[in-house]
Order: C-alpha cells, then sequence, then structure tokens
C-alpha cells in the first residue's frame, strides 16, 4: 500500500461523491418525468390521461462499484491491523492489557484517605513497594507478549511493521478530519445512513505501533535499536497528543480513552532516566490535556504522571 494510491483514493472519492450527487439529482428528475402523465383531448371531446413510459432502471453504476470495493477494503484494512497485533503478540493480549489498564486506572479514581494522609519519601519502604509492583507488572506481560511471535521477528521487519501500521493510521487519521469529504460520501450513500469514518482503524492502528516500539524499548535483546526506538516512540507520541488536543468532537475523543491510557501507563513503567526524556516532551501537552474534560481514569493515570515528574525531576520529595 503506496502513499501515492492512498491519496490518489481520497482524491477520487471526492470526485466520485460528486458526480453520485449530480446523477442522484438528474436520476430522481427522470423518474419524476417518467411517471408523469399527458392530457389527450380525443375527437369526441372527452378528455384522457395517458400514462409515459417509466425510465428503464439501470444497471448497477459504476460509482456504486466502486463504493462496494471500498468497503472491503475498509474492513480489510481493520483485519490486517488486527492480525498483525495477533501476530507480534498473541490474540487477546491486547484486549486484555487494555482492561487491566482501566481497571488500574479507576482504581486510582477515589484512593483511599489512608493513602493520601500517608505519603512516601522516594527512598522509603512505599517507593521500594511501588517499583517492585511496576516491575512484577512488566514482567507478568512479557510472558503474555512472548507467547506470539515477537522474539522470532527482527528489529528491521518489527520497525517495517510500525512503518505500515503508521501509513494506516496517518490515511485514516487525514480521512476522519476532512469532514467535507465525508459529507459528500454521506449524502452519496456511502456506508449506509452513517456518516463515514476510520476511527477503529485511526486507534488500533496506532496502538499496535505504541505495543511494538515500548516492547521493543525495554527488550534487552535489542540494545543496539533502543536509540532508534526512543526517536520513533517519542516522535510517535509528540504527533498522537497534538493531534488528540486539537480533536473537536467528543466522540472522536473517546475514541482515543484506551490509547491514552496505554500511552501514559507505559510512560510510567519506564525507569528514571528513559521516564525523564519523555516526560520532558510531553509534559506541555498533558498540562493542556488536563483543561480538556477527560473522563476520571483518564484524570487518575494523568495525576501519577505528574506525581512522577515531581519525584523524578526533584521538584518534590513525597
Amino acid at each position: 500500500m503506496s502513499s501515492f494510491s492512498l491519496k490518489e483514493r481520497a482524491f477520487r472519492l471526492r470526485d466520485i461523491a460528486c458526480c453520485h450527487s449530480a446523477k442522484k439529482a438528474q436520476s430522481q428528475q427522470s423518474k419524476n418525468a417518467g411517471s408523469s402523465t399527458a392530457t389527450t383531448t380525443p375527437s369526441d371531446g372527452t378528455h384522457r390521461r395517458k400514462k409515459l413510459p417509466r425510465a428503464v432502471p439501470l444497471p448497477l453504476r459504476q460509482d456504486e462499484v466502486l463504493f462496494n470495493s471500498l468497503k472491503i477494503k475498509c474492513v480489510v484494512q481493520l483485519e490486517l491491523i488486527q492480525t498483525i497485533d495477533n501476530i507480534v503478540f498473541f490474540p487477546a493480549t491486547s484486549r486484555k492489557e487494555d482492561a487491566e489498564n482501566l481497571a488500574a486506572a479507576q482504581a486510582e479514581v477515589a484512593p483511599s484517605q489512608q493513602q493520601q494522609q500517608q505519603p512516601t519519601a522516594p527512598g522509603g519502604m512505599g517507593h521500594l513497594t511501588e517499583r517492585f509492583a511496576r516491575s512484577l507488572s512488566l514482567d507478568q506481560q512479557q510472558q503474555q507478549e512472548e507467547q506470539g511471535m515477537y522474539s522470532f521477528l527482527t528489529s528491521a521487519q518489527l520497525l517495517q511493521l510500525v512503518d505500515c501500521l503508521l501509513e494506516s493510521h496517518r490515511f485514516a487519521k487525514a480521512f476522519n478530519s476532512d469532514s467535507e469529504q465525508r459529507n459528500l460520501l454521506w449524502r452519496a450513500g456511502f456506508r449506509g445512513n452513517v456518516k463515514p469514518n476510520l476511527l477503529t482503524q485511526e486507534a488500533q492502528s496506532l496502538a499496535c505501533v505504541l505495543r511494538i516500539l515500548f516492547r521493543m524499548y525495554r527488550d534487552d535483546g535489542r540494545q543496539e535499536a533502543w536509540h532508534t526506538v526512543q526517536d520513533r516512540l517519542i516522535g510517535v507520541c509528540r504527533e498522537a497528543l497534538e493531534y488528540y488536543l486539537a480533536l473537536a468532537t467528543e466522540s472522536h475523543r473517546e475514541s482515543w480513552d484506551s490509547l491514552l491510557l496505554l500511552f501514559l501507563t507505559r510512560v510510567q513503567r519506564l525507569d528514571d532516566e528513559r521516564f525523564r526524556a519523555h516526560a520532558s516532551v510531553y509534559y506541555p501537552y498533558l498540562c493542556e490535556l488536563t483543561c480538556m474534560e477527560v473522563k476520571p481514569a483518564i484524570r487518575a493515570v494523568l495525576r501519577k504522571f505528574f506525581l512522577r515528574v515531581g519525584t523524578a525531576f526533584n521538584v518534590s520529595h513525597h
């Protein structure tokens, strides 16, 4: 799938939708004309109504054939994203991680009064317990991921999959951001009565990218790729945060809820040195996020991020 074919497809969709709307209006006029009646006056002076012949139904139009083909391609594209995730890691591993991230975030929404009143110093037992829990969680997650084909793929192959997923993600973003094109397709009847979107493709492709890159980032067997992976991770996450902050509709932001939880959870599991490298880039964007309406679970994970920033950068000792 080349970038040229994706752009060409987008422009072609716009032209087809415009033509389809014009043809639809013309067809309606022809139908009305075909079903109309004419009045004739025979020699005896009486008036009779004579039905005009109806328009002969046309075969399936070329634009409808193209619409059906595009619907199939959209479904296949999403299936390919899910297949990559299932092959690299393991079927249901990602869904399980999303559920665990959500449960952990919801547990932080209403922390106990005892936890609020008993802060611990970075060198205290509470800090060690938190680091041990984070290490244990990583070990359990690694055991799940090793059931897939991740360990049998080279770093170059994994990064190539990342490139393909990012191409799919960016195409979906461009489509979802083009309201004019989506409206034209909606009026033309593409994908039924619902305004067409690629929200699922947009979210799942980026989620798979993050899982691959974060997994490589903590893989001791891929140390030669760590620098490249860190640069790719920071670039992808910065781009994602910029895009999320610019989203205009609540439904679009809600489709990113699991993505935000995945991103924030994985960043907080990094060691202090790596956490500082990432937090220094994401900090201004996450400050902007606090001004937006987000769900309590996301606010709870954001709170943990800022508390970690305080200790990692020696701003606070609690």
